[in-house]
């Protein structure tokens, strides 16, 4: 999927990720997090989607919601194609509508990777698909495309938002509760000085039995996860102002190079305020 940042023709500035039908070939992921909002709608496919500890199974239909810093990873299992549409919005795109951001309730006011999933019987009397069939339809101009565009997603969380009320989202298909709360506690202390040791000897977890279960959990090892989560944090930081420096050492880097190697290797620029706000 293309990914840029463009001058919005109706409203200034924003990272604007559009969205896009997936087609075969799918190259398979890596365990990963996005810093904008992602809705998506799985056609057809072949596995599971993992996000942070939660397995939820491929089926016709299924609405996927991934907040900022939220880790996910499709794990395809059999050779029937993946199909799905996707969208990837900033969380400001409701603003000028919605200022308290209460669309967004779905993708915030939960648990990581909990409630976040919504099957086909309760999506389709809202009329959600052909919301999302003219998501990305395109119009005579720019203007008039990115509008449909904000005005049909803005539909999408609307009713989203009245499933989410409603608690009619889905529980994971598979879960194990000793390593989901391992995944928390390491959420809730990120920037610690937290090692495979120490949390071995927390949940009373062998080495082995730790490694295995998190990937499975997660698509992700140990410490590819903290790596990463760190990196959303030190970015999301410099983007609101912080000094890089500063940014490093609040998100659990001791030491600066390592900070300025791992996120120049996980994003391709050296870590600067300019390069975030595009």
């Amino acid at each position: 999927m293309a990914q840029h940042n463009k001058t919005s023709a109706i409203g200034g500035k924003f990272p604007s990720y559009g969205g896009s039908v997936s087609y075969p070939p799918f190259f398979p992921q890596h365990m990963h997090v996005h810093e904008w909002c992602e809705v998506f709608c799985v056609f057809r496919g072949d596995g599971y989607y993992i996000t942070e500890g939660a397995r939820h199974k491929f089926e016709h239909g299924r609405i996927f919601l991934m907040r900022p810093g939220e880790s996910h990873k499709a794990d395809l299992t059999g050779d029937e194609p993946y199909d799905r549409i996707t969208h990837h919005f900033p969380a400001s795109v409701v603003d000028g509508v919605d200022p308290e951001r209460r669309l967004l309730a779905p993708f915030f006011d939960r648990p990581l990777g909990q409630c976040n999933v919504y099957d086909r019987s309760v999506a389709a009397p809202t009329g959600i698909y052909e919301m999302f069939a003219r998501l990305h339809e395109k119009k005579a101009n720019e203007y008039e495309t990115e509008l449909n565009t904000r005005v049909v997603l803005l539909s999408i969380l609307a009713e989203i938002k009245k499933l989410f009320d409603a608690k009619l989202y889905i529980t994971p298909a598979e879960k194990t509760e000793q390593i989901r709360a391992v995944i928390e506690y390491v959420n809730r202390n990120l920037t610690d000085d937290i090692s495979v040791d120490s949390l071995c000897e927390k949940f009373f977890i062998s080495r082995g039995q730790l490694y295995r279960s998190f990937r499975s959990a997660t698509g992700s090892t140990v410490w590819d996860y903290i790596l990463t989560k760190r990196l959303h944090m030190a970015r999301s930081y410099i983007a609101d102002g912080i000094r890089v420096t500063e940014a490093a050492t609040a998100c659990g880097f001791g030491d600066y190079s390592s900070f300025y190697r791992a996120y120049t290797k996980k994003y391709g620029v050296i870590p600067s305020a300019d390069d975030i706000r595009g």
